[in-house]
């Protein structure tokens, strides 16, 4: 049964500082979860309103043959748990992903300086991992991103990716990494030919581009060519363009 307290518990994962104290974290929508149910994700617990179940019986029973603890709410329950205005009707806590040392046998990565808008950081991981970027590195001071709304703009990329945190440029000159910015005065995307085979993108924070100390440390910077109006691209549909393309190569 749950309790007041179990609310309050859960109700508290919605804080950075309350996640990395108990190494949990929650994910809202029947897509999400269905994602990490086939990768064999276990939950603490899943949380679901009778109206979820009446929509959705065959998905409940799924979890409970998968032996998957589950808990009834009450619809007021659920809208303290969860973030959304209008919640889907079902919940789950995780446990953190096991902290893996950085991998640099892999060759490709994606570096995020200073990435502030959670749709735009959870977009950006999506995209990362559909391109097979499975290695993402967050500068210092970077948004969380087992926020909540990260995780809902990822849509279950979370659970592909190695995500790494506070983590300093350097550590990719130190191994050797062809570092790549993305810069509306760099050379013009159409215009490589080729890139070395390791080699790590670096996306910039939406107000302020790259910061000072990254750029220092880039190889080479690219653009996007405008072909049409406007001032600039959001970073998330930048990023894609140049994962894409990079990718490819």
């Amino acid at each position: 049964m749950i309790t007041n307290t179990s609310i309050k518990h859960f109700r508290a994962l919605k804080h950075k500082k309350y996640r990395h104290e108990h190494n949990k974290f929650l994910i809202e929508g029947k897509r999400i979860i269905h994602e990490a149910i086939k990768i064999n994700v276990i939950f603490d617990i899943v949380l679901y309103t009778e109206s979820f179940k009446k929509y959705n019986p065959d998905f409940i029973e799924d979890l409970i043959e998968k032996e998957h603890r589950i808990e009834c709410l009450r619809e007021q329950q659920i809208k303290k748990v969860t973030s959304t205005k209008t919640p889907s009707g079902i919940a789950a806590v995780c446990t953190f992903p096991e902290t893996v040392q950085l991998n640099f046998i892999t060759n490709k990565w994606l570096y995020l300086d200073h990435i502030s808008d959670p749709g735009n950081l959870g977009t950006l991981l999506r995209t990362a991992a559909w391109f097979n970027i499975r290695n993402i590195a967050l500068s210092p001071d970077s948004l969380d991103p087992y926020n909540q709304k990260v995780i809902r703009a990822g849509m279950g990329a979370h659970f592909h990716l190695e995500i790494h945190s506070d983590i300093d440029i350097n550590i990719f000159k130190e191994n050797q990494y062809y570092i790549v910015g993305a810069d509306h005065h760099g050379q013009p995307l159409t215009e490589l030919l080729v890139i070395p085979k390791r080699w790590v993108l670096v996306l910039g924070g939406e107000a302020h581009g790259l910061s000072e100390a990254v750029n220092k440390k880039l190889d080479t910077t690219l653009s996007i060519p405008k072909s049409g109006s406007g001032e600039s691209l959001n970073v998330s549909v930048a990023g894609a363009i140049m994962m894409h393309q990079l990718s490819a190569k």
